[in-house]
């Protein structure tokens, strides 16, 4: 009895999760619409307004012109929205270099400076290490793992 009832749960089971299954559409979303069918035209929305409610043709005609008007007013602020996001892309890639030339320069006036501290000699070298280290980082990221900086040589050669 026990066996022929965790049977039947289990059957249910696995035709509700097969059901489940094909009702998916083509892009696996369950009962979603696409955009293209969620979108109703100024006609349509009308045409519903006016079955819902009862209007007259002349009601309906003035509904579908308003949200003819009303769908032409936010097709022009999404081209303005688009246009905006576009000109944001544009500043942060001239931010970006900005920041970037910057830090170089930065960059610059502290080795200038290091340079005075420790002479030519031992800057070349120092130089040649940050070289070093920058490649190994470079390698150890590429291949998927990372050098712990404990194991990077605190003396210079």
């Amino acid at each position: 009895m026990r066996n022929s009832i965790s049977l039947a749960f289990i059957a249910i089971f696995a035709m509700t999760f097969s059901l489940t299954a094909q009702n998916r559409n083509d892009s696996g979303r369950i009962g979603r619409r696409t955009q293209v069918e969620k979108r109703w035209t100024a006609k349509n929305r009308a045409e519903n307004m006016a079955k819902q409610l009862d209007l007259s043709d002349e009601q309906k005609t003035k509904v579908e012109a308003l949200f003819e008007e009303q769908d032409a007013q936010r097709a022009e602020q999404l081209k303005l929205q688009r246009e905006k996001r576009q000109q944001v892309m544009d500043d942060r890639e001239s931010r970006r270099e900005a920041m970037e030339k910057a830090r170089e320069q930065a960059i610059e006036e502290n080795d200038a400076k290091l340079e005075s501290i420790i002479g030519k000699e031992k800057m070349g070298q120092w130089k040649s290490y940050r070289e070093d280290v920058r490649k190994r980082m470079q390698d150890a990221n590429r291949s998927g793992r990372r050098t712990p900086r404990r194991n990077i040589p605190k003396a210079v050669n």
